[in-house]
């Protein structure tokens, strides 16, 4: 990891030395993430930790249950409040049910989040606390699947508390990135070498396409600020470039506490490990196919294309990952997708075979920066789908035409 300037000596959260060793920066990233959604979220101490156990629980993930029951018991909660929040939920204190409700489904099916029940929350408590449970859902979602596809056990003497270190802001990528052109990939007819799902393909390229034409009709639940109101909250070197994607006005305008340390986390770890563009956005795309994240899903489309592809050879590549025939994908990536698939809906079932089949067909780098990748669809999913964000009509990451 980059030197501390701060902090230095501290034990070390496993799953910050599991990543470490491939992705060295982005790990040291990842724990200024943790502390400032451990530390520095808007929203009270105790429904923090309560919100985190939740999500922790729903992806059935013992070491994140264990680290925020920890941080419950730090913020002055009683063995009584812990116990009523680990029995049924008809007992929760009122104040909490609606709170720890939009966690659950935030994890186990954001789409169907019922409207009502964001705006509830956000009458009683303001815009920038519920978009702060947006983004501490996302969090906990994307390290519960860290610890579970790594299968990591909690630490010997842990639970481990917020780790409070500093960087120097050159350990880390700030600036925007621009994905790097991707030769189309060819054809190769291996077979399929995965099973077939019937499921999988029960919803055809066209429905999926309608889908996205219905999300960009979508209302926000929160109002979109413009650059000008949110590029005041952001750092010098990631305010050079203006955005229009909604998804990062929403995060930055709401919440820049905890969305400029993730961003920064994305950006170290593609500078760290520069991938495929195309391949990664093809594993995202089977990840918002899996959980139903329209929004996502456009982006991806729209990431391929800037990644080389012609809309013509994005629309033949989406078709096919739509259908059960992945027979025209390489062996490996046809796994990989499977993998994805997997880590995105049931991430309590991986096993260690899992993980180090993607090392034997990606090699160990980039099976880390693959599988970081994949986590982190789970972040990106669940705000889009917590804020149920409108997908935008033109390509958002394309250059502005002159």
């Amino acid at each position: 990891m980059p030197q501390a300037i701060e902090g230095s000596g501290q034990p070390l959260p496993n799953w910050a030395k599991a990543v470490a060793t491939h992705l060295p920066r982005t790990a040291a990233a990842m724990l200024v993430l943790d502390h400032a959604h451990r530390t520095r979220s808007p929203l009270d101490p105790e429904l923090r930790a309560k919100f985190r156990w939740v999500v922790a629980r729903e992806n059935r993930c013992d070491y994140s249950q264990a680290v925020a029951l920890d941080d419950l018991r730090r913020a002055g909660a009683t063995d009584e409040t812990i116990a009523t929040l680990q029995g049924a939920s008809e007992r929760w204190p009122e104040g909490d049910r609606d709170p720890l409700e939009f966690a659950r489904w935030l994890t186990v099916d954001a789409p169907s989040i019922d409207d009502a029940l964001f705006e509830r929350i956000r009458r009683r408590l303001g815009d920038e606390q519920v978009a702060a449970m947006v983004l501490h859902a996302a969090y906990g979602n994307f390290q519960d699947r860290i610890v579970l596809g790594l299968g990591l056990p909690l630490e010997p003497d842990g639970p481990l508390p917020p780790l409070d270190v500093r960087f120097a802001e050159n350990a880390f990528q700030l600036a925007p990135l621009t994905p790097q052109v991707a030769e189309p990939l060819a054809s190769t007819e291996v077979g399929d070498v995965v099973a077939d799902d019937p499921a999988w393909s029960s919803l055809s390229y066209e429905e999926l396409q309608k889908r996205l034409e219905r999300q960009r009709e979508r209302q926000p639940r929160l109002p979109i600020p413009t650059w000008d109101e949110v590029k005041g909250r952001l750092p010098p070197a990631m305010a050079v470039r203006p955005t229009r994607i909604v998804w990062s006005l929403i995060t930055y305008g709401y919440a820049a506490e905890l969305q400029i340390p993730w961003s920064i986390c994305t950006r170290t770890m593609w500078a760290e490990l520069p991938g495929d563009r195309v391949f990664e956005e093809s594993l995202f795309w089977i990840q918002t196919r899996t959980i139903r994240c329209n929004y996502c899903m456009g982006h991806c489309e729209m990431l391929m294309e800037v990644a080389g592809l012609s809309p013509e050879e994005v629309a033949q590549r989406t078709r096919r990952l739509a259908g059960s025939d992945w027979s025209a994908f390489p062996a490996a990536e046809q796994r990989a997708f499977d993998y994805a698939r997997k880590l995105t809906a049931t991430p309590w079932a991986l096993t260690a075979s899992d993980y180090r089949t993607l090392e034997r067909d990606l090699g160990p780098d980039k099976a880390m920066s693959t599988f970081w990748w994949l986590c982190r669809g789970l972040y990106m999913t669940r705000i889009s789908d917590g804020f149920q964000l409108p997908l935008e009509r033109e390509n958002v990451f394309a250059p502005p035409k002159e």
